[in-house]
């Protein structure tokens, strides 16, 4: 039994460092109080959070906030990565830290994707036709 609450323990963990590395991403130069409210972790927990992304190979720096450096185009001048490789990586690392859950996270998760990315071509659609009303 301690062996399914340690697979659990790890996989909230593995829930909450990605939620951080969404937040990084969606909302560049985030500030190390305002990231670890809305992760609703202290700001020790968020640094072992940050920490372990470093250690995945996500370049997060700090620069008037938290931003992922590739993201700034400064990782190898090839620019952020792409949606198939991004989603490589989280399998993978879903796979090494939560490796009980992966078959049916994934199922989940590819089973919603394409609605939610219809959702974003939507929002990115709507946010570029000129004349839109701003709230």
């Amino acid at each position: 039994m301690p062996r399914r609450r340690r697979g659990s323990a790890r996989a909230r963990r593995l829930a909450r460092v990605l939620h951080v590395l969404s937040l990084v991403i969606r909302d560049p130069g985030i500030g190390p109080l305002d990231l670890a409210g809305r992760v609703g972790v202290s700001e020790r927990t968020l640094f072992r959070d940050l920490s372990r992304l470093r250690r995945w190979g996500y370049a997060i720096v700090h620069s008037d906030g938290y931003r992922l450096q590739e993201s700034l185009w400064l990782d190898d001048g090839a620019g952020p990565q792409g949606l198939a490789s991004a989603y490589r990586e989280q399998v993978r690392l879903l796979e090494e830290e939560a490796p009980g859950l992966a078959e049916g996270v994934i199922a989940d998760v590819d089973a919603e994707a394409p609605a939610a990315l219809a959702g974003l071509f939507a929002a990115a659609i709507e946010r570029h036709l000129p004349g839109r009303m701003r709230d």
